[in-house]
């Protein structure tokens, strides 16, 4: 069975062979092809190598396109900052104010070089793995994009202080938003990963949750053409599931190592697919049995649960985990499985 076959298993509320593995190994198959990050993140073959080796070594059931958040806010006239060892970040907002939003040009999805270069790679990836292997990308919710544009400080400060101006920010971001991740999908994504910082407890309350943010979240995702996942980006997110249940297009959440995976299913149901395990800071630093053992307690909480992806949460694989603790994950997959026959 491969894991398209495996993904159809799990959409139908079926077991598989095995249950569903993956993490983000965006950047790390820059390591595996020794191929630099400044190249990696501007080269499409490059990266697409990179995604190949990952399969050849790790064999996850998930590929990802890149995972370059700073991209965006690139895209949008930001400057961000590169790094030898992991992704880069925005350090330049393109703007300060929210008034600086009215003169401001929105990127074109078929031309700019940034948009144009995440596009082709996913391209690159789909074309070579996609009918074995589905392939996500990594975008931004249309709530998380102001802080990449203006900075996190500004866009929280017109939150709070400035709701008429936040939602004329987002009438023009929305239709943008959408309109990304339907092409993601038409270049190939099996589903396109939202992060929603600004639905996270860690980021805002329940009143800016309730009364903007998932307003937002389902006027755009009423205008996405496929499968979305949302992701808790940094903190526990299932203090605010039961605002965020039923929303259009949504197929599951990303949850972080630290959420209730009983109290998540109850709260959204048993269709939503369910995606989590440990977070890839913890793995960075963990030994390789600790890791099996997390894995394997995760796998026995989820044990009755047709609809759970055993993933790895909290953002990209940092470039120097020791392979043993991704190796490790995937040795959980494998021995779960043999217990169940």
């Amino acid at each position: 069975m491969n894991s398209i076959q495996r993904l159809q298993c799990l959409m139908a509320g079926e077991m598989a062979d095995r249950r569903m593995f993956t993490m983000p190994l965006s950047q790390y198959g820059a390591a595996l092809t020794g191929c630099s990050l400044e190249e990696h993140y501007n080269d499409p073959a490059a990266y697409a190598r990179g995604q190949t080796a990952v399969r050849e070594t790790f064999a996850p059931d998930i590929l990802f396109g890149p995972l370059i958040v700073a991209a965006i806010g690139e895209a949008f006239g930001s400057k961000a900052r590169y790094f030898d060892k992991g992704p880069p970040v925005v350090s330049t907002p393109a703007i300060e104010v929210a008034s600086e939003w009215n003169g401001l040009p929105f990127p074109d999805p078929d031309r700019h070089p940034r948009l144009s270069y995440l596009r082709e790679a996913l391209r690159r990836v789909v074309a070579e793995h996609g009918r074995e292997v589905p392939v996500a990308v990594l975008l931004v919710a249309p709530i998380d994009i102001p802080g990449l544009v203006m900075g996190l400080d500004a866009w929280l400060e017109t939150l709070l202080f400035d709701r008429p101006a936040a939602e004329a920010i987002m009438r023009r971001v929305t239709p943008f938003a959408a309109e990304l991740a339907n092409r993601c999908f038409a270049d190939g994504a099996a589903f396109v990963v939202w992060t929603i910082g600004f639905a996270s407890p860690g980021f805002v309350t329940r009143e800016i949750l309730q009364e903007f943010s998932r307003p937002v979240l389902v006027d755009t995702l009423a205008r996405v053409h496929g499968p979305v996942v949302l992701h808790h980006l940094e903190f526990p997110l299932v203090a605010n599931l039961d605002v965020l249940s039923g929303l259009p297009s949504v197929a599951g959440f990303v949850l972080a190592q630290g959420d209730n995976l009983k109290r998540a299913r109850r709260l959204l149901g048993a269709d939503s697919i369910l995606l989590s395990g440990p977070a890839s800071p913890w793995m960075r630093r963990a030994a390789a049995a600790d890791v099996e053992a997390v894995c394997r307690k995760t796998l026995e909480n989820r044990r009755d649960d047709p609809r759970f992806i055993l993933a790895s949460c909290k953002g990209d694989m940092y470039i120097d985990t020791p392979p043993a603790n991704i190796h490790a994950f995937r040795k959980s997959v494998e021995e779960f499985a043999g217990d169940r026959r």
